[in-house]
Formats: structure tokens, C-alpha cells, sequence
């Protein structure tokens, strides 16, 4: 099992992009003000470079 996630480290960044961008929804979306909706907006744009790269890499062939 360790050994597919090593082969494709490309899905187990996605599921930490996605992991990221809904903790950043719930914390934009939670009652508390100040620094939380700060923090949510950052890990809501941090989400989307991590999956943008995350595809990337998976997409570049291997040389």
C-alpha cells in the first residue's frame, strides 16, 4: 500500500489541497472575525497553488 503512494505522490497532494481548501471554508464560513477570515484566505489560495502544481507535475513527463 506505502509503496503506491510513494509511485503517485501527485494524489496524496491533491487530497491535501482539498484537505486545505475545505479547513479554509469552514474557517470563512465560521463566526469568528479578524485574523480566522485571514488565515482561511490563505489556506483557500495556498489549496489552489498546491492542486495547480500538484497537476502539473503529474502532467510533465519524466525524463
Amino acid at each position: 500500500m506505502a509503496g503506491s503512494w510513494t509511485r503517485r505522490p501527485h494524489v496524496l497532494t491533491l487530497v491535501a489541497a482539498l484537505v486545505l481548501l475545505l479547513v479554509g471554508i469552514g474557517l470563512l464560513i465560521a463566526p469568528w472575525d479578524g485574523v480566522v477570515g485571514a488565515i482561511a484566505w490563505v489556506l483557500i489560495i495556498g489549496a489552489g497553488v498546491l492542486g495547480a502544481l500538484a497537476l502539473f507535475f503529474a502532467r510533465t513527463p519524466r525524463s
